[in-house]
């Protein structure tokens, strides 16, 4: 399989940890396997493995439960490099995020993001890509949303003005953290990761923009997402289309070979220099997203299974038994089980 490359952009966050709680930062970068050369250079990318062998050795160093919480709070939007510029630079709430959905692939490729309209509430969901974080996944829903309301209230004019914070896994012990960054009802155990706030503020200028400067650097975001994706091997490219356009966009091998300017039959002869074809590639999509939405209750199964691209919901059985080795069903329950909200 290929190795999918992230920005480094927790480095820093993770050695201001590190040398505030006096814990050795060799021995962590030891642990992970990852060069120490790295510190200093901004911009540098990692591969996801050496990333999250990053996060899970300081994770253990750290000996906090409330880590992704600390995490998040050392955050501060210039060291997210372009798209923590963008963000900040941008008119509003409303765009910085749009900015985010565009480019969040530059800070997080392992999650999504959606923003939905409820009345008076703006509510920003996450979801994290399971297929890839299989540790810690706690850690890391309180890394996104901590990080999130820390950049807001840094850029917002009176900071983000929260009416709910919302988490997929159960209440921890140390929720006093929550109340302490979020001062706002913080609720577990629910559907979706969530951050619930006033929707008038989407439309509110930010302290920090600045709109001469938001387009320069959204060429040059435009510029590092375009040469990171002409880096990737054919099968990272077509498994990244795929992912982003299933239940959307036809995903059949004549639609993937035209996008990519390809007859299927050219597609499937490059995907075999590769090493791959076509329909494991197309495989590999539809186990990671069928995880990922399987963890969220309210998601329903034949709903999922059409969303996949199956002609029928026995066909989706079928495959997600020789993926996991049970029914869709049963790894439902386990999954929330797991997460305390079973």
């Amino acid at each position: 399989m290929h190795q999918r490359l992230v920005p480094a952009t927790l480095i820093p966050g993770i050695l201001d940890l590190a040398i505030k709680n006096r814990i050795n930062v060799e021995k962590i970068f030891a642990t992970a396997k990852v060069d120490l050369a790295v510190i200093g250079h901004t911009g540098t990318f990692l591969t996801l493995e050496q990333i999250l062998r990053l996060f899970n050795a300081a994770y253990a160093a750290m000996n906090d439960p409330a880590f992704g919480i600390r995490l998040g709070e050392s955050v501060q939007y210039h060291s997210l490099d372009l798209v923590g510029q963008l963000v900040a630079t941008s008119r509003n709430l409303e765009e910085a995020l749009d900015e985010l959905f565009q480019f969040k692939d530059l800070v997080a490729p392992f999650t999504l993001f959606s923003l939905d309209l409820k009345g008076k509430n703006a509510i920003l969901g996450f979801s994290i890509d399971t297929s890839l974080i299989k540790k810690n996944l706690p850690v890391h829903q309180d890394l996104v949303s901590t990080t999130v309301v820390t950049i807001a209230n840094a850029i917002a004019d009176g900071g983000l003005r929260l009416r709910e914070v919302r988490f997929m896994h159960a209440k921890p012990d140390y929720a006093q953290e929550y109340d302490r960054v979020f001062k706002a009802p913080v609720v577990f155990g629910c559907p979706r990761n969530e951050i619930v706030f006033d929707r008038d503020q989407l439309k509110e200028p930010l302290l920090t923009s600045y709109p001469d400067y938001h387009n320069r650097m959204q060429m040059l975001a435009r510029e590092k997402l375009r040469s990171i994706e002409m880096g990737q091997s054919l099968q990272a490219k077509v498994e990244s289309f795929i992912s982003k356009n299933l239940g959307q966009h036809p995903t059949q091998l004549e639609d993937v070979a035209a996008h990519f300017n390809m007859t299927p039959r050219t597609l499937q002869r490059k995907l075999k220099l590769e090493d791959t074809s076509f329909v494991v590639v197309r495989d590999r999509c539809r186990h990671a997203r069928a995880l990922r939405d399987l963890g969220d209750p309210a998601v329903d199964i034949e709903r999922l299974a059409e969303v996949l691209g199956f002609s029928d919901t026995s066909n989706f059985y079928h495959a997600f038994k020789r993926w996991e080795g049970m029914s869709p069903g049963n790894y439902r329950k386990q999954t929330l089980e797991e997460r305390g909200v079973g």
